[in-house]
């Protein structure tokens, strides 16, 4: 039986399909093992250690008016902190250092996930030291003036009876009291590890005096021999090329054998006009609210939908709300409020962290989603932004202020349940006067505290 005309010219068409799928099959495979490995492996570990840098301490007599002593010992690949803790000035310490820059470079720490501390602390009190990473940021640092040094910090860190302790790069924040006495400006008030030239744990006895033993036997950064930005970048870059390939060889081919065929015009027209309005479908899902420039609420559900660690607990929510914010409305105009809304969300968003997602609410209401974040470090976030927004210069002479509820989710509830505990808390700060944090700190969780 001859073959048509048209089922002769989509001969050609059949066998390119039948060639795809074992193409994409092949790069469905590569994509999954490629995920796979970077999962469970594709893990590059840097050591931080005194034979690869040189060492240093210091203790309070440096700043003046401290008699703290601290010396440095080697034991093999051991680093030993000895403190003498005395409570002559306001803020007693000894700080073992690390010197990373080597020519006019430090440590890209950016695409690392976490630092691992192997150490052993003796001494009065909890085995608890503070950690900074101290960052030579281009267009701010000048060598010759130590505060222009960006200040990374964890304050608090307690060390375990095994003395491992891992530490996401996340948690570091940037020391509130570089930021008053810098003032540094927008672009540079965030969290940056690119170009970290010094390590330092700061041992403080928590105030008691004493002999403190600090021994580091292992300082190491771990990270992705390839970041997941950057692997993922990779992945969606390889499957649009081959799809685009595929696309060009299958028009290629409908052009040069289909010439004449109305069915491969059709055909053509209907992939166009498909691609339009996903196109326009695609650009009208705005997930950005247009005043602040902040997620809006459908941004914060696409954030929660596509980003899984956002509901790693522990993961705390802050509500804020600006207090007697009508009364500027109606008092001074809604151009004047419009212009406290934008500075209030750029104000907010340089105090949290880069993880951190701030979302506009609706009217003066935010809401801040901080990963790995238990309730109590979120109420001391919450207080820092509430001192921000002092220090910040408002329009019209205005001294704007706002109040806060704190609460953390628990893997048991929806994230809605968090939110509901933070919204009241905002409720009773509004209550209590406002310009306030309130926190919901459920028994079992004061319970823990004071235990600890």
């Amino acid at each position: 039986m001859p073959v048509s005309s048209a089922e002769s010219s989509l001969q050609p068409l059949v066998r390119l399909l039948g060639h795809a799928r074992y193409v994409f099959g092949a790069l469905l495979l590569l994509t999954v093992v490629l995920l796979t490995w970077h999962h469970v492996g594709m893990e590059q570990v840097t050591e931080l250690s005194a034979e690869r840098f040189p060492a240093w301490v210091e203790d309070d007599r440096a700043a003046g008016g401290g008699a703290s002593v601290g010396t440095i010992e080697r034991r093999g690949r051991d680093l030993i902190l000895h403190c003498h803790i005395v409570r002559k000035s306001e803020w007693p310490y000894c700080k073992l250092g690390f010197d990373f820059l080597k020519g006019a470079t430090g440590i890209d720490m950016s695409r690392a996930d976490y630092l691992t501390v192997d150490a052993r602390y003796a001494g009065p009190g909890l085995p608890r030291f503070g950690l900074s990473l101290v960052d030579e940021e281009e267009g701010l640092t000048r060598r010759d003036q130590w505060q222009t040094y960006k200040i990374n910090q964890i304050d608090a860190l307690d060390l375990p009876a095994s003395g491992k302790l891992l530490i996401p790069l996340k948690w570091f924040g940037v020391a509130q009291w570089w930021k008053e006495m810098v003032k540094p400006p927008m672009e540079h008030a965030a969290v940056s590890i690119d170009n970290v030239v010094r390590a330092e744990f700061l041992v403080t006895g928590n105030g008691l005096e004493g002999d403190y033993v600090f021994t580091l036997h292992a300082l190491r950064l771990h990270g992705k021999a390839i970041s997941q930005d950057a692997l993922l970048m990779g992945l969606v870059v390889t499957w649009v090329a081959c799809a685009l390939g595929w696309l060009a060889v299958l028009t290629l081919s409908l052009r040069t054998r289909l010439r004449d065929s109305k069915a491969a015009i059709a055909l053509l027209r209907a992939v166009n006009s498909a691609l339009e309005l996903e196109a326009r479908d695609l650009a009208g899902q705005a997930h950005i609210d247009p005043l602040t420039g902040v997620l809006n609420r459908q941004g914060l559900r696409a954030a929660l939908m596509s980003t899984s660690s956002l509901l790693a607990d522990p993961m705390t929510v802050i509500f804020l709300d600006i207090d007697h914010f009508k009364s500027i409305n109606d008092t001074h105009g809604h151009d004047v409020g419009d212009e406290v809304l934008r500075r209030f969300a750029a104000v907010v968003g340089a105090g949290i962290r880069s993880t951190d997602r701030l979302v506009r609410w609706g009217g003066e209401e935010f809401l801040i989603v901080c990963p790995m974040t238990n309730v109590h470090q979120g109420r001391i976030l919450a207080e820092s932004l509430r001192q921000a927004l002092h220090q910040q210069v408002w329009p019209a002479g205005l001294r704007v202020t706002a109040s806060f509820g704190v609460a953390q989710h628990h893997a048991c509830d929806e994230i809605g349940v968090a939110i509901k505990h933070a919204d009241e808390e905002l409720y009773r700060a509004k209550q209590g006067g406002r310009d306030r944090v309130c926190a919901y700190i459920p028994a079992e969780i004061a319970a823990t505290a004071v235990a600890a």
